[in-house]
């Protein structure tokens, strides 16, 4: 089988998702007040998804990536990095993807990324309350 045969049977998703999603989600925010340290950290988080994508066979392992380590990695960037920005960051390369036509066209698929989007949202909210109580409590 060649290799053109090979490549008509992937799923474009799992290709535009670091590339049409998180890439250009990255293009769009503004890192451009964190230090080193915080910069290091922020392209560890994304060489972390990045790393991820040559293991996905199908859209599947992309979907279940999505409901387990994109959390993960989530929650540790809102630990290490300005919240606002790991938010923003996340969110965007979700909403970017639910624009494309292989997850806005397919219930099942759309449906995972809005509920992994809305889970985003939340762990953010959470967090951030978390952190007024302690600041109300050290006081």
């Amino acid at each position: 089988m060649s290799a053109t045969a090979t490549q008509i049977k992937y799923d474009p998703l799992l290709y535009k998702f670091i590339r049409s999603c998180l890439n250009r989600a990255y293009a769009m925010i503004d890192d451009s007040q964190l230090s080193a340290e915080e910069r290091y950290s922020l392209e560890t988080i994304l060489q972390r998804v990045r790393s991820v994508e040559e293991s996905w066979k199908s859209v599947e392992d992309l979907l279940n990536f999505l409901k387990t380590e994109f959390l993960s990695i989530y929650e540790d960037g809102l630990k290490r990095l300005p919240k606002e920005l790991v938010r923003d960051l996340f969110v965007k390369t979700i909403e970017l993807c639910l624009e494309l036509p292989e997850v806005s066209s397919k219930d099942n698929v759309k449906r995972v990324f809005q509920e992994v989007k809305e889970i985003l949202l939340k762990k953010y909210e959470e967090m951030k309350k978390g952190e007024s109580k302690e600041g109300k409590s050290g006081q």
